[in-house]
């Protein structure tokens, strides 16, 4: 008959595997963020080639920043129905895991999304001087993609934000449109849901990156915006 565990062995084992613990969980969670990260990125790379796709077949001009915001040719709405959905509205075309949904984003607010992207309307906000206004319900706006100066440093998407103030927006959508220029929209809009690249990813919770997508094409991660990112786009 074998030898039973002394008390003391016992809570030597427990706490040997409550050690294990410790160390193994933090790594899982880093693991697990780091392949949403690099999902979110693979997606804003997807998106982009989709808006250029449009935009090739529309003289170099993207698709609507914002209005009509529940039609396309509204951005978002246009990525849908390049990627394969039926569908003529924001009912029936925003679905749960999409190419539009960052994985971590979805982490971040505990519920299924449907759009948590963000495109890059500085310069076409109304203001003076603007080619266009986002908002505006006699025309559309649209950045002229082929005019772009400096395409790899000019991001196209960003990691969107569910705005500290929302004014009838599904809670499962973020922010789909915002203007560099305007520190509230920075402050709220812009999606910090990643840490930085490498072994030390932050949790959610504190988390203080975000992916972006630039006019080039390439995907990566942001720390901030800096202020090139205040130039109108044409």
């Amino acid at each position: 008959m074998g030898r039973a565990f002394t008390l003391i062995e016992l809570l030597v084992v427990v706490a040997v595997i409550a050690l294990l613990l410790g160390i193994m969980l933090p790594a899982l969670a880093t693991s697990r963020e780091a392949a949403r990260s690099t999902r979110c990125a693979g997606n804003l790379s997807q998106v982009h080639s989709l808006i250029r796709a449009y935009a090739d077949e529309n003289r170099g001009v993207s698709p609507a920043l914002g209005r009509p915001y529940d039609t396309p040719p509204n951005w978002a709405l246009i990525v849908q129905q390049s990627a394969g959905m039926t569908g003529s509205n924001a009912d029936e075309l925003y679905v749960a895991r999409s190419v539009l949904v960052c994985p971590s984003a979805r982490a971040f607010y505990a519920r299924e999304m449907t759009r948590t992207y963000a495109i890059n309307a500085t310069g076409h906000a109304g203001k003076p001087g603007d080619r266009g206004d986002y908002d505006s319900v006699s025309a559309t706006a649209h950045v002229r993609l082929d005019l772009i100066p400096l395409p790899a440093t000019t991001p196209i998407l960003v990691d969107g934000a569910i705005p500290t103030v929302v004014t009838g927006a599904p809670p499962t959508r973020t922010a789909s449109v915002l203007d560099f220029r305007d520190e509230a929209h920075v402050r709220t809009r812009v999606g910090r849901f990643h840490g930085p690249r490498g072994d030390q990813y932050a949790p959610l919770m504190n988390a203080t990156r975000f992916n972006a997508v630039y006019a080039d094409g390439h995907a990566a991660i942001a720390p901030e915006v800096p202020d090139s990112w205040l130039t109108p786009l044409p």
